[in-house]
């Protein structure tokens, strides 16, 4: 399965646990970081800012809850899934109060898990997409917003040009002009020059935004030859109409290194032609990025460069003019030939509008947005795009109200709207969302303009359907979280339950050769007692003093029986867990011992019990404890046998201890065996669903899991003890009701 596109962080402080989960949604998601508890989890939060966290609650030197409201400070978005053993609703409804996207209760379904990561990994790479695609919108019109500057910019240089000449003044406010419109490091101007039949290259303009260094007097950029092996490649790309454009860490050397000492980082050198001879080029720094130039912008400068040719062969001319005005004949030749060129000019710049005209229209043809042009709230004109997303023809949008394409509860504020935007200055921008007639949800971003010389209304249109639809679904999925968190705490209870009894049932199984002997027994004294009846009764001495007694005495053996079958029913019934009451310890023990004692004589098993004569009592569910009490009676009862095996017939003395007190504050159930023991390596493990040492026919792994969470249940805990092939000891702590 394909890895989710997403950072995950895992806070747990259980080692088990811990690697186990580590092991799964290393598998399930792109990167994982783990921390061992909260303040842990909190410092890796800050670190790595994964897209997700899942984490328990109860944990050593920061719990889960607190370094939820330490991370909710920085970012209230932030993704969190809570997993803990504690089922109890005001850990729930802390949790809910931290806007947590998921609470699950330990054991964990693990398809269930990877489902929720997997509807939060959605929500969030939805969100990064979203995201995504607004910036890349902001850049488009960032993009489009500086096209239009160079293009001003343009507009002002070649004016400046035409109507002062070229010149040092001149040129110096075209340079300043053109880098602040395109926001570049330096802008400047290289000159061609053949002296004696040698051909140089020379830094002669130059204009540097602040805080960049000047390199009009760098001497190694005065004459260069053009077959220096620093400027040939750029030479032999310039004489042919080609700019030379790039990051410098692609250049090849030696020119690399000598743009570097400038502190260069990308550039655009744009060849200049007069009249079909190059003459130099201009330049475009940036030494700040790696600035990648748009097709548009890179057209509008090329523009730039071929209206300075037509300039400088311009004043060329002029001055040739001059240096002929002494003759006549050359005035009017001259004149001639001037007027030649101005009618050239014409026609360069009547073609050059044709093509100015042209980009514009495929640009508004080809946007990815609609585009629209309103005046006094009608529309004027409308593009491809805008009416794909609209459905209607253009003949029925143009010279209609904006107002009549949308539904009728944004009528008002849409007209509100267009009007509020005609009343602002030329650079106003404001964006409004609403829904058009055929269901389509846009987004409106409106630039007031000028058109014929009067105000109207440029509008940007795009598509959020998708958009609007994902905010719908995630309020949704929001509003549902409630209910399928009380759905998912139901049938993780519902499991539980169903494994509680599993368990009991086995716990019934294995005692049933010991149950089967306490019925026995006393059937054996009924049939006895009747047989004696009988044998009396053939020899005529039978009187209603000697039947009261036999009678009397086999009704005991009944209700003995009738004792053992009710006790066994109502222990392997399915219980409530929620019935909580009052329960003596004392009888929990004895019941216990009731079912297991013959099992253990039959077994050579040496019971020694210490119960008090004082009435121990806690909180709790009688059948759960005893069931409890049995499962670790039962495992004792294994080990002790298991031991045996390894010592001749006899030579082995089994023993279980109980032990049964009380402090102020707690009751404590002690078991003691002198078993096999369990190894140090895995006595941390033992408590872990499923987890067993035993073959598969004698047991599932299930009952030391169980008996966990039946005394966490009852607010008390379970340590366990043990030295391998010595002893296991067993202690259980309960809150005292004295003390309750």
């Amino acid at each position: 399965m394909e890895k989710l596109d997403i950072s995950m962080l895992l806070v747990e402080d259980d080692l088990v646990i811990r690697n186990i989960y580590k092991k799964i949604l290393s598998n399930h998601v792109s990167r994982l970081y783990v921390a061992v508890n909260g303040e842990d989890g909190y410092n890796s939060y800050l670190r790595n800012k994964p897209d997700l966290i899942l984490t328990d609650i109860k944990m050593p030197i920061m719990n889960g809850l607190d370094m939820i409201k330490k991370i909710r400070k920085i970012d209230k978005s932030m993704r969190i899934i809570i997993m803990s053993a504690y089922g109890e609703s005001r850990f729930f409804l802390n949790a809910i109060e931290t806007d947590v996207k998921g609470f699950l209760v330990k054991p964990v379904d693990t398809d269930h898990l990877l489902n929720i990561i997997s509807e939060q990994a959605n929500d969030i790479l939805l969100e990064k997409k979203l995201e995504e695609e607004a910036i890349k919108r902001q850049a488009a019109e960032n993009e489009l917003d500086r096209s239009e500057g160079i293009l001003r910019a343009l507009s002002q240089a070649t004016a400046a040009f035409f109507r002062k000449g070229v010149n040092d003044k001149t040129v110096v406010d075209v340079l300043k002009l053109i880098g602040e419109r395109t926001d570049v490091s330096r802008v400047y101007i290289f000159k061609l020059n053949n002296i004696k039949g040698k051909q140089t290259i020379n830094h002669i303009y130059e204009w540097a935004a602040d805080g960049i260094i000047p390199q009009i007097n760098n001497e190694d950029l005065q004459n260069i030859p053009i077959n220096d092996p620093v400027f040939k490649s750029w030479a032999t790309r310039m004489s042919n109409y080609q700019n030379v454009i790039g990051i410098i860490d692609d250049f090849e050397e030696p020119t690399k290194t000598v743009l570097k000492e400038q502190d260069i980082r990308s550039l655009l050198a744009i060849p200049i032609f007069v009249k079909d001879s190059w003459w130099g080029f201009i330049g475009f720094d940036d030494c700040l990025s790696f600035r990648i130039w748009s097709d548009a912008e890179i057209s509008a400068l090329e523009l730039l460069a071929f209206n300075l040719g037509g300039a400088i062969y311009r004043r060329d001319v002029e001055e040739e003019m001059i240096r002929l005005n002494a003759s006549l004949e050359e005035r009017v030749w001259d004149r001639t030939k001037d007027l030649e060129q101005e009618v050239a000019e014409r026609t360069i710049a009547q073609s050059m509008l044709r093509d100015s005209e042209e980009k514009y229209r495929l640009i508004y043809e080809n946007a990815n947005d609609g585009i629209l042009l309103i005046m006094n709230n009608i529309i004027s004109m409308v593009n491809p795009k805008m009416i794909e997303i609209i459905g209607l023809q253009p003949r029925k949008v143009i010279g209609k109200s904006f107002s009549t394409l949308v539904k009728p509860e944004f009528t008002s504020e849409i007209k509100n709207y267009f009007e509020n935007n005609e009343k602002n200055s030329k650079d106003y921008k404001s964006e409004m969302q609403v829904q058009v007639n055929n269901g389509i949800w846009i987004e409106l971003k409106a630039t007031t303009i000028s058109w014929n010389n009067e105000p109207a209304n440029l509008v940007f249109v795009s598509d959020i359907t998708k958009q609007k639809k994902a905010e719908k679904e995630l309020n949704e999925l929001n509003r549902n979280l409630e209910k399928r968190i009380s759905e998912e705490i139901s049938r993780v209870n519902a499991q539980q339950q169903l494994l509680v009894q599993k368990s009991k049932l086995e716990s019934i199984g294995e005692l049933s050769a010991g149950l089967a002997h306490e019925i026995n027994q006393p059937l054996g004294g009924i049939s006895m007692g009747l047989e004696n009846i009988l044998l009396n009764t053939h020899n005529d001495s039978v009187d209603n003093n000697y039947l009261r007694k036999k009678v009397n005495v086999l009704f005991k053996d009944i209700d003995r029986i009738q004792k053992i079958i009710e006790h066994v029913r109502l222990f392997s019934r399915d219980q409530d867990n929620s019935i909580i009451e009052i329960i003596s310890v004392n009888d929990v023990v004895v019941n216990a011992l009731s079912l297991v004692s013959k099992q253990f004589m039959g077994h050579d098993v040496e019971l020694v019990v210490n119960i008090p004569n004082d009435e121990i009592d806690v909180l709790g569910n009688q059948y759960r404890l005893e069931q409890v009490i049995l499962n670790i009676l039962s495992n004792a009862k294994q080990a002790v046998d298991e031991k045996a095996k390894q010592f001749e017939s006899g030579k082995f003395a089994k023993k279980i201890t109980i032990d049964l007190n009380k402090n102020n504050s707690e009751v404590k159930i002690i078991i003691t065996d002198n078993g096999t023991g369990i190894n140090k390596d895995i006595i941390s493990k033992i408590f872990n669903p499923f987890f067993t040492t035993k073959s598969e026919e004698k047991g599932t792994g299930l009952g030391l899991s169980i008996s966990y969470g039946i005394i966490s249940e009852m607010k008390g805990v379970i340590d366990i003890d043990s030295e391998e092939g010595k002893y296991t000891r067993v202690e259980i702590k309960l809150p005292n009701m004295q003390n309750t």
